[in-house]
């Protein structure tokens, strides 16, 4: 068999097959008219302010330490607990207290003996001025005894210093306390503040008693005025602190999360705009 009705057979169903249309594929569409896109800026050209984050805070608050080193007896409060001033948040381990207090009370008794006796005799001219001077010293003394013995007594209490909420407890009954180790954090009522951390820049565009815009954890937005401004930086941060006092009523809570509106300055760049395309057909 020859060789080219074999090779025509060939080319006519390689034209066919390239005519043939898969069903199971779209067709092309068709090509439409240009296209024209234009691009529009959506919005302004920027907020004239920037947000800095804080915290807000207690105006009020205070670490309730102890001034004498004796093992705690008792805790008398939990995170949470609401107190009035002069109620008792714990107390330690006393004896020791209350012993040497019981022996100076016994040394001024002594002593307040032997001046009055020393006095007498002095009056009758039957001691001299240098006796009479020894007798009022040791008086003197033991009774500072007997002072400082009763203050350290009474320093086995911790009370509250004002109205508040506790808000932190590092000691538990039987830790041992020592003095200036803090033992309970305290949040006073009242007052609450926003405290941040400010450029220098910022913090010469702020002075005390000035608004500021502040959002607030949930998105509300309250009036805040400055009423701490920092003089110093941080050496570490290169920021300036600065709190803002919130208005009453204003529903933020004690360790919540908040941002602070403050003016832009020039060297500050403007947010980022968004911009959108909108299409045009020709």
């Amino acid at each position: 068999m020859s060789l080219r009705p074999v090779l025509l057979l060939l080319s006519a169903a390689a034209v066919l097959a390239c005519g043939r249309t898969d069903p199971g594929r779209p067709a092309a569409a068709p090509a439409g008219p240009p296209v024209a896109v234009r691009t529009a800026v959506v919005g302004g050209g920027g907020a004239a302010w920037v947000e800095v984050p804080g915290s807000v805070e207690a105006a009020r608050a205070a670490d309730v330490a102890s001034r004498v080193s004796a093992v705690v007896e008792s805790v008398r409060v939990e995170e949470g607990a609401f107190v009035r001033q002069g109620d008792l948040l714990a107390r330690l381990d006393g004896r020791d207290f209350a012993a040497r207090l019981a022996s100076a009370e016994a040394a001024l008794l002594a002593a307040t003996a032997q001046r009055d006796r020393i006095r007498s005799l002095f009056a009758q001219e039957s001691a001299t001025q240098q006796e009479k001077d020894a007798a009022e010293a040791a008086f003197a003394a033991t009774l500072a005894e007997r002072d400082a013995a009763r203050a350290q007594l009474e320093y086995v209490d911790l009370r509250a210093p004002f109205d508040g909420w506790i808000a932190g407890k590092r000691v538990r009954a039987g830790d041992l306390a020592g003095p200036g180790r803090p033992l309970l954090s305290i949040q006073g009522t009242g007052l609450l503040r926003v405290a941040a951390t400010v450029t220098r820049s910022q913090a010469d565009r702020l002075e005390p008693g000035q608004a500021i815009e502040t959002v607030l954890e949930g998105g509300s937005v309250a009036t805040a005025r400055v009423s701490v401004l920092a003089p110093a930086g941080d050496p570490s941060s290169l920021r300036f602190l600065v709190k803002s006092d919130l208005p009453q009523g204003s529903g933020a809570r004690v360790g919540s999360f908040a941002r602070l509106r403050l003016p832009r300055g020039a060297e500050e760049p403007a947010p980022f705009v968004p911009r959108a395309a909108i299409v045009e057909r020709g």
